[in-house]
């Protein structure tokens, strides 16, 4: 039976553009009395990593273009809001409801390709990442060199699923663990053999951070999660998850494709 423990690490500043995120995760940290213990695993907010990293864009800098302010109309958001998201999808969007355009980028099929206005200034939008794998990469590193523990990392985001109400956890990027662990070949509990699960457990991680982490204004970016067992890999091992399904195979993008690549190019033919 597991006994794994959330442990929420409030910040201690709003975050800035001109932050250091590590220094940042230390100090916070060290106001609560928290070390990090052998395979901890740290889950970080992509916003502060966005942020930390400079991908916030002011509106000001972005000239929408017809698409863009045809689209914004039906979004009814602002065209500039609108020209940032198909800009971060390479304008690869399926169709718009009330406030959202349906994206496809390298972080797969979401809301607005990630691009978010709450907790900003206003005129400004948040982007994810630009490379979330070398972040965790990099944040992996840096707290070995200092504590000479072995803690997995995630970077995490919120994002809805379809046809659900509300928001879940899901892992932009991880480092140091088996982020999915492929269930196919073993028996179920009458003996039949499993033939497409696999646990996707860096989503399920970011899924639990995600309740004491908060939408609004808990100032929670960082959460660790303890007493998960991890299985450590090497760096030869580590993949971008979000590479290891491409879209054509994909359950529900798989047969949406056709569809959306001629509308891609009607859409381009016509703007």
């Amino acid at each position: 039976m597991l006994n794994i423990e959330i442990i929420a690490i409030p910040s201690q500043k709003i975050i800035e553009e001109t932050d250091d995120l590590f220094d940042i995760i230390v100090e916070s940290m060290q106001s609560k009395q928290i070390v990090f213990q052998e395979n901890d695993v740290l889950i970080i907010a992509s916003k502060v990593v966005s942020v930390t990293e400079g991908r916030v864009v002011n509106f000001a800098t972005v000239s929408p273009s017809l698409l863009a302010k045809k689209l914004a109309e039906q979004m009814r958001t602002a065209a500039e809001f609108t020209q940032i998201i198909l800009d971060e999808c390479e304008n690869n969007y399926i169709g718009v409801v009330p406030g959202a355009l349906t994206t496809i980028n390298k972080y797969g099929l979401l809301a607005n390709a990630g691009a978010d206005q709450s907790n900003v200034n206003k005129n400004k939008t948040i982007v994810l990442p630009a490379n979330s794998k070398k972040s965790a990469h990099i944040l992996h590193s840096k707290i070995y060199e200092t504590t000479q523990k072995k803690v997995g990392i995630i970077i995490a985001d919120s994002r809805t699923m379809p046809m659900r109400l509300g928001t879940v956890g899901t892992a932009l990027a991880t480092y140091g663990f088996k982020s999915v662990i492929d269930e196919r070949g073993k028996s179920d509990l009458f003996g039949r053999p499993m033939h497409i699960t696999s646990r996707a457990i860096a989503d399920q991680l970011a899924t639990a951070a995600e309740i004491v982490m908060g939408e609004t204004d808990e100032r929670t970016p960082f959460v660790i999660i303890r007493n998960y067992p991890l299985i450590p890999i090497s760096e030869e091992d580590e993949k971008d998850i979000n590479d290891l399904i491409p879209a054509d195979l994909c359950m529900f993008l798989g047969p949406l494709m056709p569809c959306i690549k001629e509308k891609i190019e009607g859409e381009k033919m016509n703007d």
